[in-house]
């Protein structure tokens, strides 16, 4: 009997954390749209802030006025982060000399990022910061601590494109085009 109940419980256990699992794979595959919150911020001005660049020298979100800018919050150890980068430096390569800024912020520890950035000949602009770049996404209206996190800021310096998740380059191109 105790077998039987051990089984039981196993084949319990096992269907739950089918249904979950599920449930959280689905959830990382789909990220959720904006909250009503973060999408007040499309139209508002993006804050100024300071970051450390890969060289250590603070560098201030300023120096980018009148670009447009994709501003692209990603950590090492976040896979979808990494398969995106290739279409972050597509997107820089060729838009760069049309006003485009590409601009990423690693929330991760300082020499992780370097030594990725350097390992992948990342060619747009890379800022660090743990805690300090997690503030700075909160304030650009990742409400949800979602990674990636992508935001389009137009050469008024308004944002204009929020998206939780992986963005491919299609829809990046798509939202930059119409603000070159």
């Amino acid at each position: 009997m105790n077998q039987k109940l051990i089984i039981a419980g196993a084949i319990i256990i096992f269907a739950i954390g089918m249904y979950l699992g599920g449930s959280i794979i689905d959830m990382f595959r789909q990220p959720p749209e904006p909250s009503a919150e973060t999408q007040t911020l499309i139209g508002s001005s993006a804050p100024i802030y300071q970051l450390k660049a890969l060289d250590g020298v603070r560098e201030s979100s300023d120096q980018w006025a009148g670009k447009v800018q994709i501003v692209n919050f990603w950590a090492t150890w976040c896979p979808p982060c990494k398969r995106e980068i290739p279409a972050l430096m597509a997107l820089q390569d060729q838009y760069s000399n049309q006003g485009l800024q590409v601009i990423g912020i690693a929330l991760d520890n300082e020499q992780r990022a370097k030594d990725y950035a350097i390992e992948n000949n990342i060619n747009y602009a890379v800022l660090v910061g743990e805690k300090e770049a997690s503030d700075i996404s909160d304030q650009l209206g990742n409400d949800m601590g979602i990674l990636p996190y992508t935001i389009i800021i137009d050469r008024q310096g308004k944002i204009r494109y929020i998206k939780y998740g992986e963005a491919d380059q299609r829809t990046l191109e798509k939202e930059i085009l119409p603000l070159l």
